[in-house]
């Protein structure tokens, strides 16, 4: 499993994605290994379509 500091999870309150490179989004057609910087502008969370703003570093939320 990744390292926190390389997974993001989606602040959306019923929502709660979390993008892990190593697994990638399979519904986004993003292969394992690219890292949540690495996304387009463009990307969306696949479950509910926010954008990656939307998103926060687990690191960083477990210091909060």
């Amino acid at each position: 499993m990744s390292d926190p500091k390389d997974m993001w999870r989606c602040t959306m309150v019923n929502c709660g994605y979390i993008y892990d490179p190593d697994r990638g989004d399979r519904k986004g057609k993003i292969p394992k290994g690219v890292k949540f910087e690495e996304l387009a502008q463009e990307w969306r969370c696949p479950v509910c379509g926010a954008g990656k703003k939307a998103f926060v570093n687990l690191a960083d939320a477990a210091t909060a």
